[in-house]
């Protein structure tokens, strides 16, 4: 009777189980309109942005996730032989559409009317004072720039160890901040007056993939 009994509630676990289902909304394949996503993994650090669904990836430096998009720019001059898309690399100025990318003593993105610098530290000559957002790409501990009131926010790579004199200098200005991590994916949406970032857990190989029309 008791094996029975036993029997009777591990049948009862298993169809409960099989018969929950989470609601999940997976959002892999979907990038919102007007959007910069960080991607960053072991290899390095990509920017796949989405506007009015064109899609563009930004190479900060070597390749580091294989995805298809519609434009490829490089800040290296390295041949990537990606035949889905229109290939550039970013030598000075560059506009595609309605998105501008720059490259001369840091690295910009223009759209929306708004400005994301990336921090390199082979280009930096500390002139950071256009910038809506900034982006610290692979800092060392003498990293130090002069940031200012009219910067929005800041987004640094996770762990990231910050010398004292920049820690000091970071407190007095008060800047929001987002974290980059190989472990989940960053999303900075421009609205019409304002803007968002939202971060995700990475649950899946498909992440970044554009969804075929």
């Amino acid at each position: 009777m008791k094996n029975i009994f036993k029997l009777f509630i591990i049948l009862s676990i298993s169809i409960n189980s099989c018969s929950y289902k989470k609601d999940i909304k997976e959002d892999y394949n979907y990038i919102p309109n007007n959007s910069i996503r960080f991607i960053k993994t072991k290899k390095d650090t990509s920017l796949l942005i989405n506007k009015d669904n064109i899609y563009y990836l930004l190479l900060l430096g070597n390749p580091n996730i294989d995805i298809k998009v519609d434009y490829l720019i490089k800040t290296k001059n390295n041949k990537e032989n990606n035949k889905s898309s229109e290939e550039y690399y970013l030598k000075d100025t560059l506009t595609i559409n309605d998105i501008t990318f720059r490259k001369n003593d840091k690295i910009e993105v223009i759209m929306n009317n708004k400005k994301l610098c990336i921090y390199k530290k082979e280009l930096n000559k500390d002139n950071f004072s256009s910038c809506d957002f900034i982006y610290f790409y692979k800092i060392d501990y003498s990293f130090y720039i002069t940031l200012n009131s009219n910067i929005t926010a800041l987004f640094i790579d996770s762990y990231t160890k910050f010398n004292y004199r920049f820690m000091y200098h970071l407190s007095t200005v008060w800047l929001d901040s987002y974290s980059i991590d190989d472990n989940s994916y960053t999303t900075l949406t421009f609205y019409k007056d304002n803007f968002e970032v939202t971060s995700s857990e990475i649950r899946g190989k498909t992440i970044h993939k554009k969804e075929k029309s």
